[in-house]
């Protein structure tokens, strides 16, 4: 066991400690140290946190760890690292680290007991206005996220996230205890599991009291703004994603950027963004509508070039899939042979739509299939589907289907 600064002072960055113990072990599949301290202020993963990371400067030599992982085993921290800037890394006992100088890499620390307290501030929230309880967290170097076993309205997100910032701008006081027994008995707090042994309990005054093991910030207000990201439904309750500090900075500082490039492209202000691509959407509809009858169109005259075929098969990159089926059920009506569409281009493959009268739909199928690796089914008297081809593959084939050499093909 040893001593673990961080629980007496999240805010201690670096630590002078005699190593206990040193190895190479394997971990995933890589050679690595693994360093037992007598002390330190390194956090390991536990509680849904990903642990500290920094270096190892070895007092004895000019030797520096990187180290990528801590993890806790039996109330001991162990720190996993890899040698720096080394030709090689075979060392004899004699030569490994008896002191070292550890240093936590602190922007990652303090952006992670940002968003650990404004967790807490957010789940006794929750909590104290709707009863839920906070069944699931994972905070990483990336991400932040809150299982609730609830749901909530978007109005309840903004009662949330109002409440939240409010405590921030309050810049509360945050409170580390270790109650006796009997002192804890009296203490209604949050904790997702049974306790045993020596409880700390985190209190953010007036807003939550949490069984936690974690480094946090000292006020409030050092946690800057929380912004809840998402709230998506998960397995029957609720998962948040939330950002804090300098997360939620640069998560407004990109959606910002996002806004200002999509104002340049519509020619709107900023602030009217929003019903900027409502009308973008609107035109592009009108467009799109236009030219699905401006196809339409070329089709009924395509069809009508080769409807007096004996077997009329068209080939068009555009056309709405329905007008296309009424157009071969018109074609079909007025020509005793195989009628077809292909709609596509050679590079993306064609849809198509088959209809006859007097031909086996089936047939045809299964070569597509067969041969040109075409998807799709229907009928004797019409099939449709897609076929990954060229439009000079799919013409060899039908032109060689069953004695329909004469296929007219424009």
């Amino acid at each position: 066991m040893n001593k673990n600064l961080f629980n007496s002072d999240a805010y201690i960055r670096e630590v002078i400690s005699d190593v206990v113990k040193v190895q190479k072990i394997q971990w995933n599949n890589e050679e690595v140290y693994e360093f037992e301290l007598e002390k330190t202020c390194f956090f390991p993963e536990q509680g849904g946190q990903t642990s500290d990371t920094g270096k190892f400067y070895d007092l004895d030599s000019s030797d520096v760890y990187e180290v990528f992982h801590c993890y806790i085993k039996d109330d001991t921290v162990y720190h996993l690292a890899r040698l720096m800037d080394q030709e090689s890394e075979e060392k004899t006992v004699l030569e490994q680290p008896r002191r070292i100088h550890g240093m936590i890499n602190w922007e990652e620390r303090f952006d992670k007991m940002q968003n650990h307290s404004g967790e807490h501030l957010v789940s006794g929230t929750v909590h104290r206005f709707f009863g839920f309880d906070n069944v699931g967290f994972a905070l990483s170097a990336d991400n932040c996220t809150l299982d609730f076993n609830g749901t909530f309205s978007d109005e309840d997100i903004e009662l949330i996230e109002n409440t939240v910032n409010r405590a921030v701008f309050e810049n509360i006081e945050v409170l580390v205890l270790y109650p006796t027994d009997e002192e804890l008995k009296k203490i209604d707090y949050r904790s997702k599991k049974e306790l045993t042994g020596q409880v700390r309990i985190v209190e953010f005054p007036g807003y939550d009291v949490c069984a936690c093991c974690a480094p946090h910030v000292k006020r409030t207000g050092e946690i800057g703004l929380i912004k809840i990201i998402s709230a998506e439904h998960f397995k029957g309750g609720t998962r948040m994603t939330i950002r804090c500090g300098y997360r939620a900075l640069k998560d407004y500082r990109t959606k910002l950027e996002s806004c200002r490039s999509i104002s340049k492209l519509l020619s709107v202000p900023i602030d009217d963004v929003a019903s900027g691509t409502e009308k973008l959407n609107e035109d592009l509809r009108k467009a799109r509508f236009d030219l699905i009858g401006q196809m339409n169109t070329i089709l009924l005259l395509k069809a009508n070039e080769v409807i007096k075929e004996e077997n009329p098969v068209i080939f068009i990159e555009t056309a709405d899939m329905n007008a296309a089926r009424a157009t071969v059920n018109t074609m079909v009506k007025q020509s005793k042979g195989l009628c077809g569409i292909f709609i596509g281009t050679d590079e993306k493959g064609y849809s198509y739509i088959v209809s006859s009268m007097t031909t086996d739909c089936t047939a045809v199928l299964n070569s597509l299939k067969t041969q040109l690796n075409a998807k799709g089914g229907g009928s004797k008297s019409m099939i449709q589907g897609s076929v990954p081809s060229t439009e000079n593959q799919i013409r060899d084939l039908l032109n060689k289907f069953s004695n329909l050499e004469n296929i007219a093909l424009i």
